[in-house]
């Protein structure tokens, strides 16, 4: 069990990215509630956040419940993977799973730093990892919510980056330049106090989006090069960050290329004005 608590992270993560690339009408997406699929119905993927899935029915690609279970019973066919973040998944007699199933419940998860908190673990850098799964999960998740509630906002700052590189940079660099004094004239009075963690909010809402929205524009250059242009927003979206997680990891040029979409992403927020006027 070496590296096992690591590897069923990233299983796990793998499942869930290729669960929520969809975003077709067919696909069962529910946020704080149960889902059901009843027994004759057929859906492509099922993803469910503080809920149960239960599966009577046939589902095409994959089951993700973050922060739930997954029931299969008798009847429930899934021609993908089954993955449970925070819950179990329970399999009656005759279910059918062709691909892999994958539970990471509270044991788990504290089995997990156990491990890495003892000689078991080839030192630090394993912690490391773990966290860095662990963020690139939250960001996910963050980014799903983003593209599913203002899209709009995403595609026109990706619009503004694409079109005016070169400016989104400055105007990047310029944001990030200003947080700090900016935070330091609001110190000097009372009531600019209060202000400053609304300051870090909004400068953080901003770099947030601005980076899903580079993304974006990775993920669309991804399938460009595989000739598999009109891919969803969703889609180009969630592998244009899996791209810039996995080159994250590369030693010295990682963060480099991560600062830059950040900056290019800030460049392209206030371009836009939050993803408000198109920018021409």
């Amino acid at each position: 069990m070496k590296k096992q608590a690591v590897l069923i992270l990233v299983a796990g993560l793998l499942l869930c990215v290729v669960t929520t690339v969809g975003a077709e009408s067919s696909n069962v997406v529910k946020i704080g509630s149960d889902a059901t699929i009843e027994e004759g119905t057929k859906v492509h993927n099922v993803l469910v956040i503080g809920g149960q899935v239960t599966v009577d029915g046939v589902v095409e690609n994959n089951i993700a419940a973050l922060g739930g279970s997954v029931v299969l019973t008798r009847t429930a066919v899934v021609r993908g993977n089954v993955f449970a973040l925070g819950g179990i998944v329970v399999r009656g007699r005759g279910a059918e799973v062709h691909g892999n199933v994958t539970e990471i419940n509270a044991d788990d998860i504290s089995t997990a730093i156990a491990n890495a908190l003892s000689e078991e673990w080839e030192g630090w850098s394993w912690i490391f990892a773990v966290v860095s799964v662990a963020i690139f999960l939250g960001v996910l998740l963050l980014t799903v919510f983003t593209v599913l509630l203002i899209p709009k906002p995403v595609r026109l700052i990706a619009s503004a980056v694409k079109g005016k590189p070169f400016k989104a940079t400055v105007w990047g660099l310029a944001g990030l330049v200003v947080v700090v004094p900016l935070a330091v004239l609001l110190a000097i009075s009372v009531v600019g106090i209060v202000l400053i963690p609304l300051e870090m909010a909004i400068v953080l809402c901003a770099v947030l989006i601005g980076f899903i929205s580079v993304s974006q524009l990775v993920g669309q250059k991804l399938f460009t090069i595989l000739k598999k242009q009109d891919q969803s927003l969703m889609r180009e979206t969630i592998w244009g960050l899996i791209i810039l997680w996995l080159i994250g990891w590369i030693p010295y040029v990682g963060w480099m290329v991560k600062v830059c979409a950040i900056v290019l992403g800030l460049g392209g927020v206030l371009l836009t004005r939050f993803g408000i006027n198109q920018h021409t």
